[in-house]
């Protein structure tokens, strides 16, 4: 059902370099000529710095980011979402706008800042990348070397997406194809009343916010759905390459270091939302090997106001639950995960089950689950039930869309009073 972009080798370090250094040309009337910002940041061993950013002409900003491409990055790993808040809010209005226009990809990634400026900013983004995108796509097409159609499909498939960013169809608040993280955001900043963040788990890939039947479909019916009197924002978040099914333990899901290693950057987008949203109530709802993403979140700093493990792989040996968070957990008595739930021998399992963290509530999800004859079917048929979990489909997956309909309701109504 779940599929990854695959591009061919040539393609993929073609766009790496032009999707790092593609950029605004200077304006004529920026104070130094570009040559002579290249010439001092030569002869200096000067890091850009968010002061930098706010008060370097267009060229001069030009200039630093082409003679260290990865200057942005530094930026963005080094700063925490407090220090970019307080960056942000001490800022004019128009060295704000300059700068969504000027370094997009900074401003659609620099957690801490408000999300409607995030979105903005990759939105612009999308546009540039959409005019960068088109070019590599002709000169591929023209190439000896023509890539396959499955790698053609999949670059028209990431164009037809940013399409939809670039025109506001789709709000994107973290784009990062190089690190293969994704964030997409549905609801009104403004009008939150709680936090959804959405985590999918094996064999998510930036590839499955663009596909069909996109992993995204969970945050919009709880968008769609959410109780008047408590609207809620969600982020369906792919903080780092996930795992892929694999009959290969180093790659497949059973390998417990992948899920770990998203954990991290997890954390660290979660610590960006709480910032631009202090004091709103988080539910953090992880799918298959996405629970082991938030529990490394938390092992990593970050805090919820509730888990709930849907279908989930559970927690690592070492893994204590937080206090003051309150945790959920939902799977099918056939599904496929509990034949190895509770299990770890190292790097590979997952020692601690989705339903043995201390305190947890147990949740049916519903499911009329028949019997099954053989070994082959019982396999598809667990496989079937887990997938069900992460459906944003009312007739899959009913009882656990409206248990968590009610559960962020619960948890707005206790914020508030």
């Amino acid at each position: 059902m779940l599929r990854a972009i695959h591009l061919p080798t040539a393609a993929l370090a073609a766009a790496a370099m032009v999707f790092a250094l593609g950029s605004h040309a200077p304006s004529a009337d920026d104070e130094r000529s570009v040559p002579q910002v290249r010439a001092t940041l030569a002869s200096s061993a000067h890091q850009l710095t968010l002061d930098d950013i706010a008060t370097l002409s267009h060229a001069q900003l030009t200039a630093e980011v082409a003679h260290s491409p990865a200057a942005l990055q530094s930026i963005l790993d080094s700063t925490t979402p407090t220090v970019a808040s307080a960056w942000w809010g001490g800022l004019t209005l128009t060295t704000r706008a300059q700068l969504v226009h000027d370094v997009p990809d900074l401003i659609g990634a620099l957690d801490g800042l408000p999300a409607e400026v995030r979105v903005a900013a990759n939105r612009v983004g999308a546009r540039e990348r959409l005019g960068r995108l088109d070019v590599l796509l002709a000169g591929l097409v023209t190439h000896e070397d023509s890539p396959s159609a499955g790698d053609l499909d999949a670059l028209e498939r990431e164009r037809a997406y940013l399409t939809k960013v670039a025109l506001g169809l789709v709000q994107l608040y973290l784009y990062n194809p190089v690190r293969g993280s994704i964030v997409e955001m549905a609801g009104d900043p403004a009008a939150a009343t709680g936090i959804l963040f959405v985590v999918p788990g094996t064999n998510a890939s930036i590839a499955t916010f663009m596909n069909d039947d996109p992993v995204t479909s969970f945050a919009n019916w709880q968008v769609q759905h959410a109780d008047p009197s408590a609207p809620i924002l969600a982020f369906t978040v792919l903080a780092a390459p996930m795992p892929q099914i694999s009959v290969d333990l180093a790659s497949g899901p059973q390998n417990n270091t992948i899920a770990t290693a998203a954990g991290a950057d997890y954390a660290r987008i979660v610590k960006g939302i709480d910032a631009a949203f202090p004091g709103l109530p988080t539910l953090s709802y992880e799918h298959s090997a996405g629970s082991q993403v938030g529990s490394a979140a938390e092992m990593a700093g970050a805090r919820f106001t509730a888990r709930f493990l849907a279908a989930g792989v559970g927690a690592t040996d070492g893994y204590t639950t937080r206090p003051g968070t309150a945790y959920y957990a939902t799977q099918a008595k056939d599904d496929i995960n509990r034949y190895y739930a509770g299990f770890q021998m190292g790097d590979i399992g997952y020692g601690i089950g989705p339903e043995e963290f201390p305190g947890i509530t147990i949740v049916d999800p519903g499911f009329s689950e028949k019997p099954t004859g053989t070994v082959a079917a019982m396999l598809a048929e667990g496989l079937t039930l887990h997938n069900r979990l992460f459906s944003g489909d009312g007739s899959a997956n009913g009882t656990v869309l409206k248990d968590v309909r009610l559960l962020l309701t619960s948890l707005a109504d206790e914020s508030s009073g």
